[in-house]
């Protein structure tokens, strides 16, 4: 087959990434650990002579995956490439937990973290009576005959903006902890398998993975939607700290503002939406 090239010359890159967190101690580098950002940058440095600097639209945790991730990365000078041999170039530098799906070229302004203007993530929840094994490293077992109406009774609280100080690991400079969640959705994955999903305009560190750790206990009949609610209200670390297993959680898209709502990505899973009529759908 006839390769079409695709030269262009660019300055900064959108990348959209998926990977098994599995692997890797988180997204961020740390020195001695093998992370998202750190083979990233490794494989980049190969292909990009000359300095470059990344961002990410979410960092996700160890053990936590993404289905779609963005990555920006801005050169400090122009370089010519072709979009399509980078991307599978790319792809063969990095390990097989992670995939790039795309390479777009964008002007400088976009940033992958601060032009974002929402997020989703979904948290895979499994209610077999025994623990499936090929999806251990994908969801979290709560056993069969959970209290999923008071699951959603006590989700449903979370449209609205709020503090979420109670379910937020406290920012060490002081950044105000109140988010906005726009949506919410239940996605039916298989027999005994449910994603909650949940859309904001922003997460906090261990936010998603706090809430789904209260209304784990919550659908375990161990707390009440109305605990819930009231530790929410507390605005108190120490009443949300019973955080759900990071293998459960994936991010799943993001959203961008305009001129760059064209880079917006999500996965399009073909899970039928169930209780829709309770939750606020996603777009």
């Amino acid at each position: 087959m006839a390769h079409h090239y695709d030269f262009q010359s660019v300055r900064n890159l959108a990348l959209t990434l998926a990977y098994d967190g599995t692997e890797f101690s988180g997204y961020a580098r740390q020195e001695g650990q093998r992370t998202v950002q750190g083979v990233l940058e490794e494989a980049l440095a190969v292909l990009l002579p000359g300095s470059f600097r990344t961002a990410v639209a979410g960092r996700t945790d160890r053990g936590v995956h993404a289905l779609c991730q963005v990555v920006s990365c801005a050169m400090e000078l122009d370089h010519v490439v072709d979009l399509a041999k980078f991307r599978r170039s790319l792809e063969k530098l990095t390990p097989r937990s992670l995939s790039i799906i795309a390479v777009a070229p964008v002007d400088g302004e976009f940033h992958a973290r601060y032009t974002a203007i929402w997020r989703r993530y979904r948290y895979l929840i499994s209610t077999s009576s025994a623990e499936i094994p090929h999806i251990r490293n994908l969801s979290w077992s709560l056993g069969p005959g959970i209290d999923l109406d008071s699951f959603k009774r006590a989700a449903q609280m979370l449209l609205g903006e709020h503090d979420f100080t109670t379910f937020c690991r406290r920012d060490p400079g002081g950044a105000s902890l109140t988010r906005r969640v726009d949506a919410l959705a239940m996605v039916k994955v298989g027999r005994d398998l449910f994603g909650f999903e949940i859309q904001a305009n922003a997460f906090c560190h261990q936010m998603v993975r706090s809430l789904v750790g209260f209304l784990g206990q919550v659908a375990l009949s161990k707390r009440s939607p109305e605990d819930f609610l009231d530790a929410m209200a507390a605005r108190n670390r120490a009443r949300g700290q019973d955080l759900a297993p990071p293998e459960g959680l994936f991010l799943v898209g993001v959203g961008y503002r305009e001129p760059f709502g064209a880079l917006t990505v999500r996965h399009q899973g073909d899970y039928p939406l169930v209780w829709e009529s309770h939750y606020s759908q996603i777009g």
